[in-house]
């Protein structure tokens, strides 16, 4: 796996907390809406902000394997 600089993971963290908290987000605003095209929408969005986040966790897990579990 390619090497990676501190910077570029600090980078990856920020984009996790960014799309873990538009999941939120979106999912409180579903469910405040009444209009059940509007509530979707935002449950979509809210899915696709956890597929988002789920597959950052993951490269960010990959990393830390082929770094035999410590951070450089």
């Amino acid at each position: 796996m390619k090497n990676i600089s501190t910077k570029e993971l600090n980078y990856i963290s920020d984009l996790l907390s960014w799309e873990l908290l538009a999941a939120k987000k979106c999912n409180q605003y579903a469910y405040q809406e009444n209009n059940s095209g509007h509530q979707q929408m935002f449950f979509d969005a809210a899915g696709i902000h956890q597929q988002n986040y789920y597959n950052l966790l993951n490269y960010m897990n990959q990393l830390n394997q082929s770094r035999g579990g410590q951070a450089h």
